[in-house]
């Protein structure tokens, strides 16, 4: 309730600090992830909720696996590598998804994700019994991240997202154009102490 993580996250060392922006290297990861065709709120749900059930023994090992933070969500589309601009930008497979902001135009597809505990890859965690969920190895990599509190709303993440853009670009740092939102508190968190964040790979 006030403001303890939701459990282990993935390892990372911090490069540079700004306030709340950081530059980070990760070290690979492992996902289970599912995309949703419905607005970001309804997405945050239904996703959750297949994703829930995954860990919780709906695989066919019937196994329960820990939970992790953070939850990450991203819009289902291409990737657009700029020096500014965009975070979860909405789009579906049969459109180009434009870089300008995080309101979505059209339908909304929306992955989400949760990381699988350390020592799990794509290959030895327990296969998924919904189709619709499948998993996959992040490797290591750089990342920028932006950290906000409050409730986990796409406009608020915009807003970071674009503080974010800008500060990539005054350094000159080259992004993927591949942004995200993660959530690492249960949902009953006191929304001012809640950690969210806005996070980008950095090329």
């Amino acid at each position: 309730m006030f403001g303890g993580e939701a459990a282990d996250e993935p390892e990372y060392r911090v490069i540079e600090q700004d306030g709340d922006i950081e530059i980070r290297e990760y070290a690979g990861f492992a996902v289970a992830k599912t995309t949703v065709m419905v607005p970001f709120d309804q997405a945050i749900g239904a996703g959750f909720r297949r994703l829930f059930d995954y860990i919780s023994g709906g695989n066919q090992s019937e196994a329960k696996i820990e939970m992790t933070a953070p939850v990450l969500t991203e819009p289902k589309g291409e990737k657009i590598a700029m020096t500014a601009p965009v975070l979860a930008q909405p789009g579906n497979e049969m459109r180009e998804v434009t870089a300008s902001s995080l309101t979505p135009e059209g339908d909304e597809s929306w992955t989400i994700a949760f990381v699988l505990p350390e020592g799990l890859t794509a290959t030895s965690a327990p296969t998924p019994a919904d189709p619709t969920v499948t998993l996959r190895d992040i490797p290591s990599r750089r990342v920028a991240s932006i950290r906000f509190s409050g409730r986990f709303r796409n406009a608020t993440a915009e807003m970071k997202r674009q503080f974010l853009a800008d500060w990539l670009a005054s350094r000159g740092l080259s992004h993927d154009g591949d942004w995200r939102i993660a959530g690492y508190n249960p949902p009953w968190t006191i929304p001012a102490l809640r950690r969210n964040e806005v996070l980008v790979t950095l090329e």
